[in-house]
């Protein structure tokens, strides 16, 4: 019996496991070098450094070596609280994972893969509910759209991004800031990205094949 087998998480893995060797032999900054780097980018250019560090965290591949969500994770905490500071840190990372959504679909569409057969779709429903499923993380929404562009989809949905961007980022915020010092000690680990990376293969593995695997 012959399963399906789903290349974009798996693509991710071998891309992160290969930052995580190159770091432990000195050939790139570790994690906590990079996560410096865009503390002290947010603290000298504000919003202007979130948008930079969030723009490196949208891009497909890439977001998974720069930790950007740590950054606007430390501007939540380091916010006063209040709805508009919130909402400035909201609007600014949606508008920014707006861009990188739309660069993200046309580097699949155009520039990277030629046989999009080989690939499969992550949340791929006809529907509004993959993008819902994907607009957890920037990493998810990255290779959400970058999937998007591979398999030749229509671009309409980019429209949606900012919209769900700016409320889910909204409820992150208030979330976050309601339990700020025990998100400040666990975010960004790598053992926690391995995890979340096998935990998207592991979904969508179960749901290409899940007719075989009854």
């Amino acid at each position: 019996m012959k399963y399906k087998i789903p290349w974009i998480p798996i693509s991710a893995l071998i891309f992160y496991c290969a930052v995580l060797v190159l770091w432990s032999f000195n050939l790139i900054p570790p994690p906590s070098e990079v996560v410096s780097f865009l503390e002290n980018l947010y603290n000298n250019y504000g919003l202007i450094g979130l948008s930079i560090a969030t723009f490196l965290e949208g891009i497909v591949y890439l977001g998974l070596y720069f930790p950007g969500s740590f950054i606007i994770l430390l501007s939540v905490i380091l916010s006063d609280g209040t709805l508009i500071s919130l909402f400035n840190i909201s609007f600014v990372v949606a508008l920014t994972l707006t861009v990188t959504s739309i660069i993200n679909y046309w580097l699949g569409r155009y520039f990277v893969f030629k046989n999009p057969d080989k690939f499969d779709p992550l949340f791929s429903k006809k529907n509004i509910r993959g993008l819902l499923y994907s607009s957890i993380h920037p990493n998810l929404l990255a290779f959400y759209f970058f999937n998007e562009g591979i398999n030749k989809k229509s671009p309409k949905k980019l429209i949606y991004v900012p919209f769900l961007m700016l409320f889910v980022g909204l409820c992150y915020s208030f979330l976050v800031y309601s339990f700020k010092l025990i998100v400040k000690n666990q975010i960004e680990k790598p053992q926690t990205m391995i995890i979340l990376i096998l935990i998207w293969f592991s979904v969508v593995f179960i749901y290409e094949n899940k007719r075989k695997l009854k």
